[in-house]
């Protein structure tokens, strides 16, 4: 028997030809269309409009693409065609010539079709048959008003008509505070069909808000719903509006859309929509086309960071994108009924609109969500084929143990949109189980560019927690991904829907500077997106609220997501804190929001901290958790981590009108003030000396306290310390305070056969105890054997296998001239025969006082994601023998937490010049430069002799410079340095000067030396070769330390080191 869903009955009754007589054939759709989500088999009766389309290029290209995956690559290689073709396929209202389809390369400065002309109002209200439904407005205590398509645009041709003969021009700003309803797309419409620009406010906004947004835009025109509804809340929203208008000196008229009262005080004309509406002519009225790029509406970035941005977006870019979306990645076809939860504030209420170009019909719905049937009742009620919501609406609905299929019928229901936060996985399975098996498709992309980057595919398989694929003709990627495949969201290819630009902003530097400075030339959007091999996507969070705990890159959302399954927590929000004590200078803060009657107790917050440990990994566990009683959340219903950031520490609220609850953050700062300051370093009076200790449980209080402090939460005496949570780091400073204590050392590999507070009673004690854990489990650490060089190679490929540095290269960290007599070359971590970690210690004899010392270099420390938790135990090994002095020239964030962690300190500042700077030291002198290797070893010291033969293999500047028996000799490396306006170009790095003076003297004539010899435009060095009486083009503190500063100049130097190995 033949499956018919109510749209396909709609499609016959409007079509009159029956669905199975089309060509279904297509070679990839029975491969490809099973979902990996319980229930859904992907069986579509009607071959998707992504189908025919692909048939359709096919035919116009003569190409074949058996996989979608080739039709997803040629739409990106061919860009240009695929859009072309798309238009024609499309069958928009447009005219004017459709090539050049893109003008320009680069996605900043491309225009699509310059030459081609549109009216983006008349593209949804034409062209269709007028009796069919155009939009269902649905009010909480009122009847539903329906429109059909003919009634939808008589309203707003009357509308537009009203605006021209109040002088409305194409470019003029309209503005609308208003619900969603009718009368807000009628009013959007009318602005389109005239060419004006659009731009929306919610009525839930306070009037500043308002003003922050609608000011800047300036709009001649105001149209507002003026009637107060039984869920407002706050001022009227008649004396919002009001003092709107009082501050908009550009306002020429305001337009009530119901018969509310306006309040006293508006100082220009105010008209009746339904006065406005009864008086137009549609026959009269006509379409002007205008340009591709006309501007058509005016949205808000979040405010979350500062003032709202004015992006303005242009009509045939958000038209063309839009009817992509709908008609390829959603598959709405005409008559269907789309619903997505949403208020005229954020894009999602632009984006629905434009599904009347496809014929869909829109459901509207001005009223509070009361519970978690609310929306689902709608479902129902107007038999919505595709329902977008929010992660948080079916949150509310999972929390609440509401099962909507037991209580409405979904007969209609084809497909669910989901987008405004991460949807976990967890969410499809209830989905499937308590709604209905029919596809939940994840969409993401954003106000900047009206539309999404990732979103549904009616050919593909639905994963759990997935996108199904990147949007057609986007060259969507994951930038410098990490080891788990997360990166940065940028686009590389250019696409219709980019802005056009940012109001206001002439030179367009505001706008290069939000999406393009990052990684230019770019788009970078400000996501964390990771691609499976099949194409699918998974977000994970803001790339600027991303967490970096001691250098390991945390999504707060994945916290979010692991302590969902605690019954205590209804909401949970990690944030990084400013505290200088800790290590890397910040901490994690965790803000729970707890069930009715539940309280953060000790014993809850080490839950928590376990759970994060087990689920998660140490980097996740917070240094403080906190109550709070709600999180700041915007209009849109996100989550503001930017204004909890803030708020948590102690700095003002960027922008505390785009917050929903702007007492939220109040309540966070006292919350914080009560919790108190986490120390950092232990107190004086808790330190005793061993010999103090009298018995075994003195000693075991003592850990205990020190322990329970260091740690974050109480702890008992049998606890294991990595099982709630502890990480390396606090592990590695505890051992150092009760070293001190103890006046003993305590083993980092010893503790952890029993890392509890009595095992380390039994250390102290020096008794061994029982290991808590087999030896074949626990990683351990030893020296480097000659052995081991070709796999360690292989693991630093695999850790830092991009830029210049190859496979071959890290053979040099083993194969040093110098290196014939030293201690070892480093320590591997290594789980049973298989080495996963590896710090490299390249010792040097340097001349830093009379006697001579050891310098060792610690280089290349890496190990593999899984083990990062047993990272330290390389540099306690590393950095054992305290008569040697350490050095880290190339850290990153997590080496820099750890050496600082030992006391390790930075070195001087570095400084970069420019050539020019510094005239003053272009004196008149006889300079000699000597740069033939043969002559210059005999002119050097003894000392300079055996560094000159120690570095004379690598691709260095050897150069002596003399004036009048006086010399000094430079060692230089031409590398790529990151000086002014943040940008990497080639630089001369001074590694090494022995004498200071000479240079300073006539530091512009050398330094143009070196920079015409080795073809760079920027010299760096550190201050204590350049003081800091010669002007820098730029200064800044390198992330470079050592673990003791005896000795003068000649110990700044950077030889013997990684810098000269390595092609870095």
């Amino acid at each position: 028997m033949e499956r018919i869903l109510p749209y396909q009955a709609k499609l016959r009754a409007i079509e009159g030809a029956a669905v199975t007589d089309r060509d279904t054939s297509f070679p990839w759709r029975n491969r490809t269309g099973a979902s990996t989500v319980p229930g859904w088999d992907g069986a579509c009766p009607a071959p998707p409009q992504l189908a025919e389309f692909i048939h359709f290029c096919e035919h116009r290209t003569g190409r074949t693409f058996p996989e979608y995956r080739d039709f997803e690559a040629y739409a990106v290689e061919e860009f240009r065609a695929f859009w072309s073709l798309f238009l024609r396929w499309s069958r928009l209202p447009v005219s004017g010539s459709t090539s050049p389809v893109c003008d320009g390369e680069l996605c900043e400065r491309a225009r699509f079709f310059p030459d081609l002309r549109l009216n983006y109002a008349e593209a949804l209200l034409t062209g269709r048959d007028g009796h069919g439904p155009a939009l269902t407005a649905c009010h909480p205590h009122r009847p539903d008003e329906e429109l059909n398509r003919s009634e939808l645009c008589r309203r707003v041709t009357a509308l537009a008509g009203a605006l021209r003969r109040l002088g409305i021009r194409p470019g003029d700003r309209v503005a609308a505070v208003a619900r969603n309803n009718v009368e807000a797309v009628v009013a959007a419409l009318a602005a389109a069909a005239i060419g004006a620009v659009f731009s929306s406010c919610a009525p839930d906004m306070g009037a500043h808000a308002m003003l922050s947004r609608l000011g800047p835009v300036a709009p001649r025109l105001l149209l507002a719903h003026l009637r107060p509804e039984p869920w407002d809340t706050g001022v009227p929203i008649a004396a919002r509006v009001a003092e709107v208008a009082g501050g908009l000196s550009s306002l020429t008229h305001l337009i009530a859309l119901d018969a509310g009262e306006p309040a006293s005080g508006i100082g220009v004309p105010v008209l009746r929509y339904a006065d406005l509406i009864s008086q137009g002519d549609e026959a009269e009225f006509t379409w002007e086309r205008f340009p591709f790029n006309h501007p058509l509406f005016i949205m808000f970035s979040s405010g979350t960071t500062g003032a709202p941005k004015c992006i303005v977006h242009g009509a045939g870019g958000t038209l063309i994108e839009h009817i992509k979306e709908h008609r390829l990645h959603c598959d709405i076809r005409p008559a269907e009924t789309i619903y997505f939860h949403t208020s005229c504030a954020w894009m999602m209420w632009n984006w629905q609109l434009s599904a009347l170009a496809s014929g869909a019909e829109l459901v509207l719905f001005d009223g509070p969500v009361q519970g978690p049937d609310t929306l689902w009742a709608l479902v129902e009620r107007r038999a919505v084929a595709v329902f977008g919501t929010s992660p948080a609406y079916l949150e509310l609905c999972e929390g609440a143990s509401f099962s909507p299929r037991a209580a409405f019928d979904f007969t209609a229901l084809r497909a669910i949109l989901s987008t405004g936060s991460i949807l976990h996985d967890r969410q499809f399975d209830w989905v499937c189980e308590h709604v209905k098996a029919v596809p939940l498709q994840s969409i993401s992309g954003g106000t900047d560019i009206i539309g999404c980057f990732v979103l549904g595919n009616p050919l593909l398989p639905v994963q759990r927690g997935e996108a199904q694929c990147r949007s057609l003709g986007l060259d969507v990627r994951a930038l410098a991904e990490d080891s788990a495949g997360i990166g940065e969201l940028v686009c590389a290819s250019p696409f219709p829907s980019r802005p056009l630009g940012f109001l206001g902003d002439t030179d367009g530097s505001r706008f290069h500077a939000s999406y393009f400075s990052q990684n230019p030339p770019l788009w970078t959007h400000g996501d964390l997106i990771a691609f499976t091999p099949a194409g699918g996507a998974r977000l994970h969070g803001r790339s600027d609220g991303v967490l970096n705990i001691r250098g390991v890159r945390v999504g707060p959302a994945e916290i979010h997501d692991i302590l969902r399954a605690m019954d205590e927590i209804v909401e949970a929000m990690a944030v990084e804190q400013r505290a200088e004590a800790a290590p890397g200078g910040t901490q994690l803060v965790l803000l729970v929001v707890l069930r009715e009657g539940a309280t953060l107790t000790p014993g809850l917050t080490k839950r928590i901290r376990s759970r994060l440990a087990a689920d998660g990994s140490t980097a996740m566990i917070p240094a403080r958790c906190v109550q709070v009683s709600e999180l700041p959340t915007t209009f849109n219903g996100k989550r503001s981590e930017a204004a909890a950031r803030d708020a948590v520490n102690g700095h003002a609220i960027r922008n505390l009108d785009a917050l929903a609850n702007p007492a939220s953050t109040d309540a966070i700062r006292d919350a914080i003030r009560r919790n108190g300051a986490v120390e950092h370093e232990r107190p004086t009076d808790v330190v005793e000396s061993r010999a103090n200790i009298q018995v075994e449980g003195d000693l075991e209080r003592l850990l205990k306290d020190i322990t329970s402090r260091r740690v974050g939460v109480p702890v008992s005496l049998d606890e294991s310390l990595l099982e709630i949570g502890a990480d390396s780091l606090t592990l590695l400073k505890l051992l150092m305070e009760i070293e001190e204590m103890a006046g003993c050392e305590v083993a980092f590999d010893a503790f952890l056969s029993d890392p509890s507070v009595r095992g380390l009673s039994r250390l102290i004690r020096g008794e061994r105890g029982h290991s808590s854990t087999h030896p074949e489990e626990r990683p351990e650490v030893r020296p480097v054997r000659d052995e081991d060089v070709e796999a360690i190679c292989r693991l630093l490929q695999e850790g830092f296998g991009s830029g210049n540095v190859g496979p071959g290269d890290w053979r040099r960290l083993f194969e040093r001239p110098w290196a014939s007599s030293v201690p070892t070359t480093g320590f591997v971590l290594t789980m049973g025969s298989e080495i996963v970690g590896f710090l490299g210690t390249l010792y040097s004899q340097r001349p830093l006082d009379e006697e001579g010392a050891c310098v060792c270099n610690l280089t290349s420390w890496y190990v593999r994601p899984g083990y990062r938790g047993q990272g330290s135990l390389l540099l306690a090994a590393a950095t054992r023998d305290k008569s040697v002095t350490y050095t880290t020239l190339t850290p990153g964030p997590e080496t820099t937490a750890m050496v600082e962690a030992l006391n390790f300190l930075p070195l001087k500042m570095r400084r970069f010049f420019l050539p020019g700077l510094n005239l003053g030291t272009l004196r008149a002198g006889s300079l000699r430069f000597d740069d033939d290797p043969r002559t210059i070893r005999s002119l050097l010291s003894e000392v300079d002799q055996r560094i000159f033969d120690d570095h004379a293999a690598y691709d260095l500047l050897h150069l002596v410079v003399r004036e009048n028996g006086e010399q000094t000799y430079l060692i230089l490396k031409r590398r790529r340095v990151r000086a002014v306006w943040s940008v990497l170009v080639p630089g001369s790095e001074l590694l090494y000067c022995s004498n200071p003076g000479l240079l300073v003297r006539h530091f512009e004539r050398i330094k143009l030396a070196i920079l015409m010899r080795q073809r760079a435009v920027v010299f760096a060095a550190d201050e204590g070769f350049v003081p800091a009486t010669i002007r820098a083009a730029r200064k800044a503190r390198g992330n470079r330390y050592r673990s003791s500063l005896a000795g003068t100049a000649p110990e700044l130097d950077l030889l013997y080191s990684e810098l000269v190995l390595l092609p870095i």
